[in-house]
């Protein structure tokens, strides 16, 4: 349709209008918007599930830390020594960690990657 216009009687055959290179651009922008959308949906199920697997004290601690981070945010004043993943360093302010025993980490391979270095238990 947009290389012949008038070879045809488009409208007779309900030919919709040719796709302009903008409405391209629109139809792939929501397209990554949709999927975007979808990952966020996705990884919220998945904060909510680690969430409702943590135990009441573990609740209790993160809502502090979420507190004391907006406290600091406010203040403008930087926390010095905030929980961090034991295997490699980040900080789990924030986040919900994966623990066992006494050990916190960001994720499963940290975690996995603790375990493997560590014998078992006696």
């Amino acid at each position: 349709m947009a290389d012949h216009p008038a070879q045809y009687d488009y409208r007779q055959a309900k030919v919709p209008e040719p796709l302009t290179p903008e409405m391209e651009a629109q139809r792939r922008e929501k397209q990554r918007a949709q999927r975007a959308q979808r990952k966020q949906q996705a990884q919220e199920q998945e904060e909510k599930r680690r969430f409702a697997a943590l135990s009441d004290r573990e609740k209790r601690a993160l809502a502090a830390e979420r507190r004391l981070a907006g406290q600091l945010l406010d203040t403008g004043a930087a926390l010095t020594n905030p929980r961090r993943c034991w295997q490699c360093g980040e900080s789990l302010l924030g986040q919900i960690p994966f623990c066992y025993l006494d050990f916190s980490f960001c994720s499963t391979g940290c975690l996995q990657t603790h375990r493997r270095g560590r014998p078992g238990p006696p």
